[in-house]
């Protein structure tokens, strides 16, 4: 177990650090962020709210974090080929949660109490849900009876589940309720038979549940369920998909539902007025991504012009395009019932920065809040927000708790060295030396006792050369691989007063032999791509290695799907291209395909480096192939279902073929590929 210790938290087993179901289910959580100040950019008497960062971990997202009102925080991430991890940060101490006798947990739900609920993988590697807290540890909750998975996704503050479990091809999915003393109770489906579905999205605290059922004619449609009137189909607007986002806490229910043309709009319903459109703000189609429990909706609008921008609507204003930062595009990911939002923007550079946006104050930078950041130090989104005005993000140094502080009043002397990035090499030969460097903060001057590095390859943790003066520090090492693969570089910085902070990034280590392709960075996944979230777009992060005769490597990961191939093989290619093919799992879950083409930049020439990319999987009920990521635009191309669970007939949200598409694939913003 790793922990992160602040000044007078309780020490545990494990290394001291201080603060620094199924695959469809994997993002998916439940219904309301937590409400902050007002948007948190002026605090009392005129001051400017400023925020101090505490480093938890580096890793990809597996499950989106949550924060409650205290400030505990839970998600999941994986760092490289590593298997999921779940976390709990008590507001002291970080905690990785454990799991149910396999290797993956999905952290993806937190309530006041500090209850954490999800999915973990037990021995044999099917999943169960399971509740979690600091005393009594990890709960395996069950299955429904004669079924083999379970999931969770939300959990209210009396600590109630809900979620979904399947035994397909022999038990469809179905929408389960979980309390400690009723144990799992199954919710019912407006559809019968081997292909129907029912799943549980989200809950407030009276017990109202969200989710969504198939019907008899095979339709996706949105339901609520109350312990007096059972499973009710809300969807009036003669949709054949509607997914619940979120539940208000007098009963409103807010998602997203696909119109006749396959055109998204955010929906908005409660008891008096059905289910309402919500409208585009004048775009071309719109999604909810969270809403308050005062119905606050933050979510996304498509533009006229083909691209995302957050969204914000609320019952007095509508709906309002908030903009960006000076760039394309952005997205809106939390939402307080103080009308705080947060997300991502990009800049004028067309560079994602996480922002901060309310009605008074409009969009802001939150990188240009932050107090004594390290050197390099880039906040890239921001992912949740509490009542205080705490906030969850994630940062070219890993994820990272943002502390509200107005004027100078700070708890000084409470808080480990805040680290900066590792800079090193995306791509490394074998048996050349890799230069790393890290840069970090000591604002309150304790001083370092030790930066400690280790390669991922096996080779051991050491000592690194430190460099501080009046609380700036550096640190740096060198080392030379041996074993190609995706290996995972780590920096531990302790100070003087026992605290501590780890950062990290992977770097793809290979031999320069002839047949050999690398490539490691970040791409921009284009709306329409990922198909359980059409509405999605971002970065994507991806690694691999291919070597001829030999097994290679392949890492992708972005908000709602990561996969880790179990096999990858040359399929062709000519100099500069490469294509690829494999087998894998995504978000732990065995069954998947992938083909995979990666187009370097000509030289001289201004070319764009690309990677194409298409996951898809065999329904096990209609044994059809199933698309559950596809960057590229194709002539004849399935609009597949998303991962919306084994056997289920169709996808969560339906979307055509998407005109915003490449043949080529995604576009390569950060990192490079390597062929020879």
């Amino acid at each position: 177990m790793r922990r992160i210790h602040e000044n007078g938290a309780r020490r545990g087993r494990g290394i001291r650090r201080l603060p620094c179901l199924l695959a469809f289910l994997a993002i998916t959580g439940a219904a309301a962020a937590a409400p902050a100040q007002d948007a948190q950019a002026g605090g009392k008497h005129g001051h400017k709210t400023s925020y101090r960062i505490v480093n938890l971990n580096a890793g990809e997202f597996s499950a989106l974090p949550r924060i409650n009102a205290s400030g505990q925080v839970a998600y999941s991430v994986r760092m490289g080929m590593g298997p999921p991890r779940g976390y709990f940060y008590d507001g002291a101490v970080l905690h990785d949660i454990g799991d149910l006798g396999g290797t993956d947990t999905y952290a993806v739900a937190l309530n006041n109490a500090g209850q954490v609920t999800g999915r973990s993988t037990i021995p044999g590697g099917n999943e169960h849900a399971f509740v979690w807290t600091l005393g009594g540890g990890m709960l395996d909750i069950g299955v429904l009876p004669g079924a083999a998975n379970s999931g969770a996704t939300a959990i209210n503050n009396v600590g109630v589940v809900v979620g979904m479990s399947e035994g397909v091809p022999g038990v469809p999915p179905r929408a389960f309720r979980w309390t400690l003393v009723g144990g799992m109770e199954n919710l019912g489906s407006f559809g019968a038979g081997i292909a129907s579905f029912s799943a549980a999205d989200a809950l407030n605290d009276a017990g109202l549940i969200a989710g969504q059922s198939s019907t008899p004619a095979f339709d996706r449609h949105a339901f609520r369920w109350t312990a007096l009137e059972g499973l009710v189909d809300i969807d009036t607007l003669g949709s054949s998909f509607s997914l619940p986002r979120a539940v208000g806490a007098a009963g409103q229910v807010s998602g997203t539902v696909s119109l006749p043309g396959f055109i998204n709009h955010a929906f908005f319903w409660t008891q008096g007025t059905g289910m309402l459109d919500l409208g585009t703000a004048g775009g071309l189609s719109s999604a909810v991504i969270a809403m308050s429990a005062n119905a606050h909706i933050a979510g996304v609008v498509e533009t006229l012009g083909g691209v995302q921008h957050a969204m914000s609507w609320t019952q007095g204003a509508g709906m309002l395009d908030i903009g960006t930062l000076g760039g394309t595009s952005s997205r809106a990911q939390a939402v307080n019932s103080k009308g705080a939002i947060v997300g991502n923007a990009d800049t004028r550079k067309e560079e994602p920065h996480a922002f901060l946006w309310s009605a008074k104050q409009g969009m802001l930078d939150l990188n240009k809040r932050l107090r004594h950041p390290p050197p390099g130090f880039v906040l890239e989104t921001a992912l949740a927000i509490n009542d205080s005005g705490a906030i969850v993000a994630n940062s070219n140094a890993g994820v990272v708790l943002l502390r509200p502080v107005q004027g100078h009043k700070d708890g000084k002397g409470q808080y480990p060295p805040v680290l900066g990035p590792i800079t090193a090499p995306g791509l490394a030969r074998l048996g050349a030396p890799v230069q790393a460097r890290l840069g970090f903060v000591d604002e309150d001057r304790t001083g370092t006792r030790s930066v400690t590095w280790s390669w991922g390859d096996g080779s051991g943790s050491h000592a690194a050369r430190v460099n501080e003066s009046n609380g700036l520090g550096s640190a740096w090492a060198s080392h030379r691989y041996e074993t190609a693969g995706i290996h995972v570089i780590k920096a531990t910085v302790l100070d003087r007063a026992g605290r501590s902070a780890e950062t990290g990034r992977i770097v793809v280590a290979y031999d320069p032999a002839t047949g050999v392709a690398a490539g490691n960075g970040k791409l921009d996944s284009p709306l329409g791509a990922l198909r359980s979230d059409s509405a999605h777009s971002g970065r994507a992060h991806f690694a691999f290695i291919a070597s001829p005769g030999r097994t290679g490597q392949f890492h992708f990961a972005i908000d709602g799907l990561v996969l880790r191939s179990d096999t990858l093989r040359q399929a062709g290619g000519l100099s500069g291209r490469g294509v690829f093919e494999g087998s894998a799992t995504v978000n732990g879950r065995a069954g998947y395909q992938f083909s995979l083409a990666a187009t370097g930049a000509a030289a001289g020439r201004g070319g764009v480096a690309r990677l194409g990319l298409r996951i898809w999987h065999t329904d096990p009920v209609s044994n059809e192939h199933v698309v559950d990521y596809d960057n590229q635009r194709r002539d004849t191309a399935r609009s597949g279902a998303g991962m919306a669970g084994a056997g289920a007939a169709g996808p969560r949200i339906a979307m055509p073929e998407s005109s915003r598409l490449h043949p080529g694939g995604a576009r390569i913003v950060e990192g490079g590929l390597a062929f020879h």
